[in-house]
């Protein structure tokens, strides 16, 4: 089997993967009086954090709206119409726009809330309501995940390392800003992978070939790069906190999880798509730009 035949059969069994931990994670936390407890604990306890840290994050969020959508689609036809992958770059939008109109579908109508627990009291009135999975980090997520599809191979190695960083904080971020509850933003990656994962099997279905040179798997900078976030984030929240961080277990326990979930998830990605290249039309093997 071919290097991009490979890659094919691997995202269709990641595609598999990310739909049942949007199920598990939704049945577990949403669906069931225990997780809804560490939900709420760990929204509650995001308070531990710097002030500071939440207005930053509030910054990034009301950054995206309709027309940052637009330009983010844009940018991803633009790069491979400039690299003459139209086709592949089509699918990426097409990825991208079915993970941001599928995850407000999902929330309004797959997916309902419903209090379970006393503390469910003590959220906003904003999360009171169907919030599964975040429509923000899904828009973040999914759009790395469509430019790692349309950047050249020999790009994807640090752009998976970088888009693992930029994913963590803006999934993170639904949290610490206090529009989502930690399971919001976990649904948020798990269907961002999905659908991009869909998007991706589909390219190289249809116009992927090996890409030149050995591939260089990005998993170990990955992994060092998100170690060093999650200790960063727990000093930096400890630091801040007026009371010992065991108290708020759950908050750590679930932002851990958003950081490490949202490495995992680019790391893996960008490996699959490292070992290929995309032709530029049917029949015609372009070179790599």
């Amino acid at each position: 089997m071919t290097s991009d035949g490979r890659a094919q059969t691997r995202f269709v069994p990641g595609t598999i993967v990310c739909y049942v931990l949007l199920i598990i994670f939704y049945v577990v936390m949403v669906g069931t009086d225990w997780g809804h407890q560490l939900d709420d604990d760990a929204f509650l306890g995001r308070g531990i954090l710097n002030r500071h840290v939440a207005t930053l994050d509030l910054a990034l969020l009301m950054s995206i709206s309709n027309a940052t959508i637009m330009i983010a689609s844009g940018a991803l036809l633009l790069v491979s119409l400039v690299r003459r992958r139209v086709l592949v770059g089509l699918l990426a939008v097409a990825g991208f726009f079915a993970a941001v109109v599928g995850a407000e579908i999902l929330k309004d109508v797959v997916f309902p809330w419903r209090a379970l627990v006393p503390d469910d009291a003590r959220l906003g009135k904003d999360l009171e309501l169907n919030s599964y999975p975040s429509g923000h980090a899904t828009v973040a997520v999914a759009f790395l995940l469509a430019l790692l599809i349309v950047s050249p191979a020999r790009w994807r190695r640090w752009l998976g390392t970088v888009a693992g960083v930029i994913s963590s904080i803006f999934a993170t971020g639904v949290l610490f800003a206090g529009w989502h509850r930690a399971s919001d933003a976990l649904g948020a990656l798990a269907w961002s992978g999905v659908c991009m994962n869909l998007a991706a099997a589909a390219a190289v279905r249809l116009r992927g070939r090996p890409a030149m040179g050995k591939a260089n798997p990005p998993l170990l900078g990955g992994a060092v790069l998100g170690f060093v976030l999650l200790v960063a984030f727990f000093l930096v929240a400890a630091t801040a906190a007026p009371q010992h961080p065991v108290r708020d277990l759950p908050f750590f326990l679930l932002t851990g999880l958003i950081i490490i979930s949202s490495f995992i998830l680019t790391a893996w990605y960008s490996r699959q798509l490292q070992a290929v290249d995309f032709s530029r039309s049917k029949g015609r093997r372009g070179s790599e730009r």
